[in-house]
């Protein structure tokens, strides 16, 4: 057990993110759903914290690379997803949980803007300071569960304001520098941001302005569309603990698309009905890429015990 949790790479939070958001998004369809990857997300959170606490000076190590830095956001957006699964069974558990994991990204905000901006490297920018920064709205999305929508709306705009800066900032830099061949998966991020936006404004917003929910849903529109042209290349590229990065961005997007159909209903306006269909087909997507990712996961997470026990026999022999 001990060599699978140094094994576990960060990235795997944001499988746990991705399978976490999952079930939300599959809750009001499929009532297992959610029990089912609550269950599995907090199993990975587990190895994850696991992996933190055992084998602190590799987690040092990890954090001088600005992908892993900035992914290791993902546990923290997991961990909230996850407290307002534990809210209903003991909410003052799931509001400390989902305090401690708000106070802990602003943190990691603001150590990893002094630590990767100062000297700032353009080479070293990824999808993955979008999560660093715009993720925060996981907490805007989350908020309400906690009837903390005061706070929510202050954190949306935080990582609302992020968003434009680091798409130009991000887009630039692919313009200019290659990406390495596992880095190339995290391209997909660029689904998340303006869908979790979304999600995020909806969450605190009683009234929200449509003008402002139809650009965001078309933007996050655009930016899925222009990521689904890139994943049969990724998925054919061989796994990489980057595959993480095909799970939530997707699933915020169909999660978005569905919260923006119901305020233009309750806006009294009537969206075209392909919009409908299109949810739907986002949806099963999304699950499918999440159980695609998830199945590529548990077989790189079992290596290192299918080799431990091929070596026991050995060994016995001897």
């Amino acid at each position: 057990m001990r060599e699978l949790i140094k094994g576990v790479p960060i990235p795997t939070a944001g499988l746990a993110l991705g399978l976490a958001a999952l079930g939300n998004l599959l809750s009001s369809q499929a009532g297992i759903a959610r029990p089912v990857c609550g269950i599995l997300s907090a199993a990975l959170i587990a190895l994850v914290i696991s992996k933190v606490i055992l084998f602190p000076s590799m987690i040092r190590e990890d954090f001088k690379n600005p992908i892993l830095a900035s992914v290791s956001a993902t546990l923290l957006m997991a961990l909230m997803q996850i407290a307002g699964y534990v809210a209903p069974h003991a909410f003052p558990i799931a509001f400390m949980l989902w305090t401690g994991a708000v106070i802990a990204h602003l943190a990691l905000m603001v150590w990893f803007s002094a630590r990767y901006f100062h000297p700032f490297k353009l080479d070293q920018v990824f999808p993955t300071y979008f999560i660093c920064y715009v993720g925060i709205i996981v907490a805007s999305v989350t908020s309400p569960l906690f009837g903390m929508e005061a706070v929510g709306r202050v954190l949306f705009w935080i990582g609302f304001a992020c968003y434009p800066v680091l798409l130009g900032l991000i887009t630039y830099r692919y313009a200019k520098h290659p990406v390495p061949d596992a880095a190339r998966p995290l391209f997909c991020i660029y689904s998340a941001p303006a869908s979790l936006s979304l999600a995020g404004y909806l969450a605190v917003t009683e009234e929200p302005n449509i003008v402002f929910v139809s650009v965001l849903l078309v933007v996050a529109q655009l930016m899925f569309a222009g990521v689904l042209t890139k994943v049969g290349a990724f998925i054919r590229g061989g796994f990489y603990p980057s595959y993480a990065a095909m799970t939530f961005p997707f699933v915020i997007t169909a999660t978005a698309l569905s919260l923006g159909l119901e305020a233009f209903a309750a806006a009294g306006m009537a969206a075209p009905a392909f919009l409908y269909g299109l949810c739907t087909l986002e949806t099963i997507f999304a699950t499918g890429m999440v159980a695609f990712v998830f199945m590529r996961y548990a077989i790189f997470l079992a290596k290192p015990l299918t080799a431990t026990l091929s070596v026991r026999p050995a060994l016995t022999e001897e």
